[in-house]
């Protein structure tokens, strides 16, 4: 059975009140070589447990939750963990943020990580920080309400098979039990060469991926037979039993494409964005980026065969994927096993997302359309019509109390190496952390100066000394993220995924070429906005532009709430790697571990 890690401690309670679950979990990172997509050779990387991708961790809204992350004395690699959506309300040390919230990890270390998950539920996950470790080290972190919301397991035989004997509720949704479409990319190289690529003069731009990952595995080359290749295991099969419904728990854990699905025959009905539930919202097709995660409703209510989910890459220049998965009614298994449909208990079902499969596409029905690239965007996808179930209590159409301009330009270093350069600030540096660096200062209040002067429109609002953006709590404040054209022989606009860390906001609109502030200022492209914590600034088509010219852009606004020094980036890893982030100073004289 894929394992938890977790060990429930204990439940301690006063009187009527229970206070927190306490759920302790262990990372132990190592050295191992993989073959994800049945390549001729495997490549060496930090797995989570000995496991690729890492093991879901599952927790309850309100556990505190205690990670013991050990790098291996042999892994040659500094490393740090990150939990993607997880506010870290109260503990910004627990970010994983290296050179920010932490120092990385060195080969041998261990650091500990506790936090409280506070009012959240949904769909997230964890990956690396450091370097290119998150095309490996990554895997599903969910949150469920209650504990009784926790799907039922039975380790019988050891056939990682599930038994919901009950409905699964989350919010006004109600299903029989649930699934993770996990998707990642692979590239037949070493970090360390890629790294040095990346970093190093001879850079011409980004390469792409070999392989588009479902749950963990693909076929490279599907005319190679899989007894050809040492350990390999094929497509990923997702197991569903006819008449039931489903919640596909889909988490956009790729570094570079933004990628586009369908599963032949079969409609599905998105409920989450980034945690955040949305009133329901049919659609044949979802459209994934970098850091982005949805909950979509899946009902097996087609004939019981088997059925592609397959993708397409977008906004890379080349459209082509080779991920591809089966979806697959699974009758004859539950007859052997003796169970039938008149128990009025759900049927047995596996929803661990690395089980065995195979490369064969027999019984496999039709291959799903996926819409071309000028299609599937026409105005930001589907997010201008999405409905949050329980609006914030705020008037998005009222003005901020200010706007910071953001602009990412690629631009050729003197020492030719090439680097991404926001408002003409170079990439920061800071060593051992950040927040150590602080917790030495006798001053740790907000630069009110740099918070005064973007107000008055005289800067941008960064503080040079501490090299981030401070912000007050209590403050609303809008960015808008210019993307621009690239440089070298490219000249392409292109797309962005941008993550805020500590914090959700809002897209409030996007637009064609450059940002004006006098006059779309007030724009709004997006009439009901929902919580997220990763947008994507679309791009625009080539438009003949040079290099660094303006060519598209997305406005957001944060609701300033959570104390911290919370990272802003491009959820591109390469890209974040090549300076396109920032950090949110959130009032820090009311950061705990600095007063």
């Amino acid at each position: 059975m894929w394992p938890y890690y977790l060990l429930l401690l204990c439940i301690i309670s006063t009187s009527s009140v229970v206070v927190a679950t306490v759920r302790e979990i262990e990372i132990d990172l190592s050295v191992g070589v993989v073959n994800p997509d049945c390549y001729t050779e495997g490549y060496e990387v930090l797995l989570v447990n000995g496991q690729h991708p890492a093991p879901p961790i599952r927790v309850t809204k309100g556990d505190e939750v205690r990670i013991t992350v050990r790098n291996a004395e042999d892994s040659n690699r500094e490393t740090t963990i990150h939990y993607h959506g997880i506010f870290q309300i109260g503990t910004v040390e627990a970010d994983g943020l290296p050179y920010v919230t932490q120092a990385p990890i060195p080969p041998g270390g261990t650091f500990q990580q506790n936090f409280r998950v506070i009012d959240q539920t949904g769909t997230y996950f964890y990956h690396a920080h450091s370097s290119l470790q998150d095309d490996a080290i990554h895997g599903p972190f969910i949150v469920y309400e209650t504990d009784e919301d926790w799907p039922s397991s039975d380790d019988d035989d050891n056939d990682d098979v599930y038994f919901s004997y009950k409905k699964l509720r989350e919010g006004p949704y109600e299903y029989d039990d649930e699934r993770v479409l996990f998707f990642s990319e692979w590239w037949h190289q070493d970090q360390s060469d890629r790294l040095d690529y990346l970093l190093g003069t001879n850079y011409k731009g980004l390469t792409q991926s070999h392989s588009k990952l479902i749950n963990g595995r693909t076929v490279y080359d599907p005319t190679i037979l899989q007894d050809d290749v040492d350990d390999c295991d094929g497509y990923s099969v997702i197991n569903v039993e006819p008449g039931k419904e489903y919640r596909l728990r889909i988490i956009g854990s790729t570094t570079f494409s933004t990628l586009g699905f369908s599963i032949a025959h079969h409609m599905l009905t998105i409920i989450e964005v980034d945690g955040e539930l949305i009133e329901p919202y049919d659609t044949d097709f979802v459209q994934v980026a970098p850091g982005q995660r949805f909950s979509a409703l899946l009902r097996a209510d087609q004939p019981p065969e088997s059925y592609y989910i397959a993708t397409k890459s977008y906004f890379t220049g080349d459209p082509n994927s080779n991920a591809l998965a089966i979806l697959r009614y699974n009758n004859d298994r539950y007859e052997k096993r003796g169970y039938t449909g008149d128990s009025g208990k759900q049927q047995a079902n596996k929803p661990t997302i690395f089980e065995p499969c195979s490369t064969s596409q027999a019984l496999v029905r039709d291959m799903p359309y996926l819409p071309d690239e000028e299609d599937a965007h026409p105005r930001g996808w589907l997010f201008p019509d999405f409905r949050p179930v329980s609006p914030v209590d705020h008037d998005f159409y009222s003005p901020p109390d200010r706007t910071i301009v953001l602009t990412p330009v690629e631009q050729e270093m003197p020492d030719g190496t090439t680097r991404w350069i926001i408002n003409n600030h170079m990439p920061p540096h800071w060593r051992p952390s950040l927040l150590e660096n602080l917790q030495h200062m006798n001053h740790r209040t907000v630069n009110r100066t740099a918070v005064d002067m973007n107000w008055h429109g005289y800067s941008d609002g960064y503080d040079e000394g501490h090299q981030t953006y401070p912000l007050e709590v209590g403050e609303v404040v809008d960015f808008v993220i210019q993307s621009t054209i690239l440089s070298g022989n490219n000249k392409a606009c292109a797309a962005h995924p941008w993550h805020t860390h500590g914090m959700v906001h809002y897209a409030l609109a996007n637009g064609i070429g450059e940002y004006i502030h006098e006059l779309d200022c007030d724009i709004r492209t997006y009439s009901t906005p929902i919580a997220q914590d990763t947008t994507l600034v679309y791009p625009a088509p080539r438009i003949g532009l040079p290099s660094g010219s303006p060519c598209s852009w997305v406005k957001i606004r944060l609701l300033v709430t959570n104390p911290g020094l919370w990272g802003f980036h491009c959820h591109i890893t390469s890209h974040m790697l090549q300076g396109m982030m920032t950090v949110l100073e959130v009032s820090p004289e009311r950061i705990p571990i600095l007063q």
